[in-house]
């Protein structure tokens, strides 16, 4: 259960990242506002990235077992 979370969780977050790019791409976006999109853009891309590598170590051992 805990590994389709995590699946989840990396989905939501992209689909985040997604958003936060187009938002940042709009000519209209203040300074203040593209900031503080980053901020999370760079939070959400980290914790992904960790998700993501615990995946991969998971993958690593489900092979070496065969």
């Amino acid at each position: 259960e805990q590994k389709k979370t995590d699946s989840l969780d990396i989905e939501a977050a992209l689909r985040r990242l997604e958003e936060i790019n187009a938002e940042l791409g709009k000519s209209g976006t203040s300074l203040k506002d593209a900031l503080e999109l980053y901020k999370e853009g760079v939070l959400l891309s980290s914790d992904a990235k960790k998700s993501l590598e615990g995946i991969e170590k998971e993958i690593i051992i489900l092979t070496e077992k065969q």
